[in-house]
Protein backbone atom coordinates (compact mmCIF):
# COMPACT_ATOMS: atom_id res chain seq x y z
CA UNK A 1 0.00 0.00 0.00
CA UNK A 2 2.67 2.03 0.55
CA UNK A 3 5.44 3.54 -1.98
CA UNK A 4 8.85 4.28 -2.15
CA UNK A 5 9.64 5.62 -5.52
CA UNK A 6 7.96 6.81 -8.85
CA UNK A 7 8.42 7.70 -11.80
CA UNK A 8 7.97 11.13 -13.97
CA UNK A 9 8.68 10.26 -17.36
CA UNK A 10 6.18 11.16 -19.78
CA UNK A 11 5.42 8.31 -21.35
CA UNK A 12 2.41 6.05 -19.74
CA UNK A 13 3.17 3.97 -17.64
CA UNK A 14 1.36 0.10 -17.49
CA UNK A 15 0.85 -0.59 -13.51
CA UNK A 16 -1.25 1.55 -10.43
CA UNK A 17 2.19 1.96 -8.86
CA UNK A 18 3.62 4.25 -11.45
CA UNK A 19 0.58 6.17 -11.38
CA UNK A 20 0.45 7.48 -7.78
CA UNK A 21 2.56 9.84 -5.56
CA UNK A 22 2.12 10.32 -1.90
CA UNK A 23 3.12 12.25 0.98
CA UNK A 24 2.13 12.76 4.70
CA UNK A 25 3.51 15.10 6.89
CA UNK A 26 2.67 15.70 10.30
CA UNK A 27 1.75 18.85 12.35
CA UNK A 28 5.18 20.28 13.14
CA UNK A 29 5.64 19.83 16.80
CA UNK A 30 4.34 16.22 16.69
CA UNK A 31 5.59 12.49 16.24
CA UNK A 32 2.28 11.40 14.48
CA UNK A 33 0.92 12.14 11.25
CA UNK A 34 -2.99 12.43 11.84
CA UNK A 35 -3.45 11.98 7.88
CA UNK A 36 -3.42 8.90 6.47
CA UNK A 37 -3.31 7.64 2.70
CA UNK A 38 -4.29 4.32 1.27
CA UNK A 39 -4.64 2.01 -2.05
CA UNK A 40 -5.21 -1.28 -3.30
CA UNK A 41 -5.63 -3.50 -6.39
CA UNK A 42 -9.08 -4.47 -6.70
CA UNK A 43 -10.08 -7.33 -9.47
CA UNK A 44 -12.10 -4.93 -11.15
CA UNK A 45 -11.01 -1.53 -9.73
CA UNK A 46 -8.72 0.12 -7.81
CA UNK A 47 -9.07 2.10 -5.02
CA UNK A 48 -7.82 5.19 -3.44
CA UNK A 49 -8.35 6.60 0.16
CA UNK A 50 -7.15 9.58 2.21
CA UNK A 51 -8.55 9.84 5.94
CA UNK A 52 -8.13 12.98 8.38
CA UNK A 53 -8.31 12.29 11.64
CA UNK A 54 -9.73 15.14 13.71
CA UNK A 55 -7.67 17.05 15.36
CA UNK A 56 -3.52 16.10 15.22
CA UNK A 57 -1.67 14.26 17.24
CA UNK A 58 -1.96 10.39 18.68
CA UNK A 59 -5.66 10.21 18.70
CA UNK A 60 -6.47 11.91 15.27
CA UNK A 61 -3.35 9.08 13.91
CA UNK A 62 -5.17 6.09 15.49
CA UNK A 63 -8.64 7.27 13.79
CA UNK A 64 -6.95 7.72 10.54
CA UNK A 65 -4.99 4.03 10.61
CA UNK A 66 -8.42 2.58 11.67
CA UNK A 67 -10.08 3.93 8.98
CA UNK A 68 -7.27 2.66 6.29
CA UNK A 69 -7.61 -0.64 8.22
CA UNK A 70 -11.02 -0.74 7.89
CA UNK A 71 -10.95 -0.31 4.24
CA UNK A 72 -8.14 -2.82 3.75
CA UNK A 73 -10.45 -5.58 5.04
CA UNK A 74 -13.65 -4.75 3.73
CA UNK A 75 -15.26 -6.43 0.65
CA UNK A 76 -14.49 -4.26 -2.59
CA UNK A 77 -17.85 -5.49 -3.58
CA UNK A 78 -19.31 -3.28 -1.56
CA UNK A 79 -20.92 -0.03 -2.82
CA UNK A 80 -19.03 3.16 -1.61
CA UNK A 81 -22.03 3.80 0.75
CA UNK A 82 -21.93 0.43 2.74
CA UNK A 83 -18.16 1.12 3.00
CA UNK A 84 -18.74 4.41 4.79
CA UNK A 85 -21.04 3.18 6.75
CA UNK A 86 -19.05 0.57 7.98
CA UNK A 87 -16.61 2.85 8.12
CA UNK A 88 -18.66 5.36 10.66
CA UNK A 89 -19.29 1.77 12.91
CA UNK A 90 -15.84 0.96 13.11
CA UNK A 91 -14.39 4.30 14.28
CA UNK A 92 -17.40 5.08 16.96
CA UNK A 93 -14.51 5.40 19.55
CA UNK A 94 -12.19 7.42 17.95
CA UNK A 95 -12.67 11.00 17.50
CA UNK A 96 -13.38 9.97 14.00
CA UNK A 97 -12.53 11.26 10.63
CA UNK A 98 -13.07 13.26 7.41
CA UNK A 99 -12.72 10.57 4.44
CA UNK A 100 -12.62 10.70 0.61
CA UNK A 101 -13.08 7.30 -1.33
CA UNK A 102 -12.48 7.19 -5.13
CA UNK A 103 -12.86 3.87 -6.87
CA UNK A 104 -11.40 3.62 -10.27
CA UNK A 105 -13.21 1.20 -12.75
CA UNK A 106 -10.11 1.00 -15.80
CA UNK A 107 -12.85 -1.10 -17.81
CA UNK A 108 -15.42 1.29 -17.81
CA UNK A 109 -13.12 4.53 -17.70
CA UNK A 110 -14.59 6.19 -14.90
CA UNK A 111 -14.48 6.51 -11.28
CA UNK A 112 -16.88 6.85 -8.50
CA UNK A 113 -16.09 8.97 -5.61
CA UNK A 114 -17.70 9.21 -2.48
CA UNK A 115 -16.32 12.14 0.69
CA UNK A 116 -17.29 12.97 4.23
CA UNK A 117 -15.72 16.24 5.20
CA UNK A 118 -13.48 18.21 4.05
CA UNK A 119 -10.84 16.60 2.43
CA UNK A 120 -10.38 18.11 -1.08
CA UNK A 121 -11.05 15.93 -4.28
CA UNK A 122 -9.94 17.52 -7.77
CA UNK A 123 -10.57 15.49 -10.84
CA UNK A 124 -8.37 17.38 -13.38
CA UNK A 125 -9.08 17.08 -17.37
CA UNK A 126 -8.13 18.88 -20.40
CA UNK A 127 -11.45 20.94 -20.35
CA UNK A 128 -10.81 22.18 -16.53
CA UNK A 129 -10.46 21.03 -12.95
CA UNK A 130 -13.69 19.26 -11.53
CA UNK A 131 -14.06 19.75 -7.27
CA UNK A 132 -15.66 16.69 -6.11
CA UNK A 133 -18.25 16.89 -3.49
CA UNK A 134 -18.66 15.32 0.36
CA UNK A 135 -21.35 15.19 2.99
CA UNK A 136 -21.76 16.96 5.61
CA UNK A 137 -20.04 15.01 9.68
CA UNK A 138 -17.76 13.07 10.58
CA UNK A 139 -16.69 9.23 9.31
CA UNK A 140 -17.43 7.89 13.26
CA UNK A 141 -19.81 10.39 14.52
CA UNK A 142 -22.57 10.18 11.88
CA UNK A 143 -23.13 12.15 8.23
CA UNK A 144 -25.95 12.94 6.03
CA UNK A 145 -26.27 12.97 2.12
CA UNK A 146 -23.53 10.45 1.02
CA UNK A 147 -24.02 11.01 -2.47
CA UNK A 148 -20.85 8.85 -4.56
CA UNK A 149 -20.80 10.66 -7.87
CA UNK A 150 -19.91 8.76 -10.86
CA UNK A 151 -17.62 10.54 -13.59
CA UNK A 152 -15.57 9.27 -16.81
CA UNK A 153 -12.00 9.41 -16.59
CA UNK A 154 -9.07 9.84 -19.71
CA UNK A 155 -5.78 9.19 -20.03
CA UNK A 156 -3.70 11.94 -19.28
CA UNK A 157 -6.55 12.91 -16.43
CA UNK A 158 -5.70 13.76 -12.72
CA UNK A 159 -7.10 12.67 -9.52
CA UNK A 160 -5.74 15.24 -6.65
CA UNK A 161 -7.06 14.44 -3.23
CA UNK A 162 -5.80 16.49 -0.08
CA UNK A 163 -6.50 17.07 3.41
CA UNK A 164 -7.01 20.59 5.36
CA UNK A 165 -3.13 20.26 5.79
CA UNK A 166 -3.09 22.08 2.67
CA UNK A 167 -5.22 25.59 1.68
CA UNK A 168 -8.37 24.80 -0.65
CA UNK A 169 -7.36 27.39 -3.15
CA UNK A 170 -4.01 25.77 -3.27
CA UNK A 171 -2.98 25.80 -7.37
CA UNK A 172 -1.99 22.46 -7.17
CA UNK A 173 -2.53 21.77 -10.88
CA UNK A 174 -0.36 24.37 -12.06
CA UNK A 175 2.68 22.95 -10.67
CA UNK A 176 1.56 18.86 -12.40
CA UNK A 177 2.65 19.93 -16.38
CA UNK A 178 3.65 16.53 -18.96
CA UNK A 179 4.94 14.02 -15.55
CA UNK A 180 4.32 11.17 -14.10
CA UNK A 181 3.49 11.02 -9.94
CA UNK A 182 5.83 10.13 -7.52
CA UNK A 183 6.48 10.44 -4.45
CA UNK A 184 8.94 13.32 -4.64
CA UNK A 185 6.60 15.06 -6.88
CA UNK A 186 4.07 14.63 -4.01
CA UNK A 187 6.15 15.90 -1.42
CA UNK A 188 7.63 18.73 -3.50
CA UNK A 189 3.89 20.26 -3.68
CA UNK A 190 3.48 19.29 0.27
CA UNK A 191 6.56 21.52 0.67
CA UNK A 192 5.34 24.32 -1.05
CA UNK A 193 1.79 24.90 0.07
CA UNK A 194 1.28 22.49 3.89
CA UNK A 195 0.20 24.41 6.84
CA UNK A 196 2.15 24.71 9.82
CA UNK A 197 -0.68 24.32 12.25
CA UNK A 198 -2.29 20.80 10.95
CA UNK A 199 -1.33 17.59 9.65
CA UNK A 200 -1.61 17.71 5.75
CA UNK A 201 -1.55 14.70 3.38
CA UNK A 202 -1.85 14.55 -0.16
CA UNK A 203 -2.52 11.80 -3.15
CA UNK A 204 -1.82 11.80 -6.30
CA UNK A 205 -3.03 9.48 -9.75
CA UNK A 206 -2.52 9.94 -13.01
CA UNK A 207 -5.13 7.94 -15.11
CA UNK A 208 -3.41 6.23 -18.15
Amino acid sequence: MALTSGLTACKPPAGIQERIGQALRAMPGETLCGDQIGWWMCPDRWRLALADGLGHGAEAHVASATAMRQIAGDDDEAPLAELFARCDRALLDTRGVALSVVDILPAESVIVQAAVGNIRTLLIQGSGTKRLGGARGIVGAGFDGLRPERLPIAPGDWLLLFSDGLPENADLAEALGDVWPSDALAERLLNDWACDHDDAGLLLYRHA
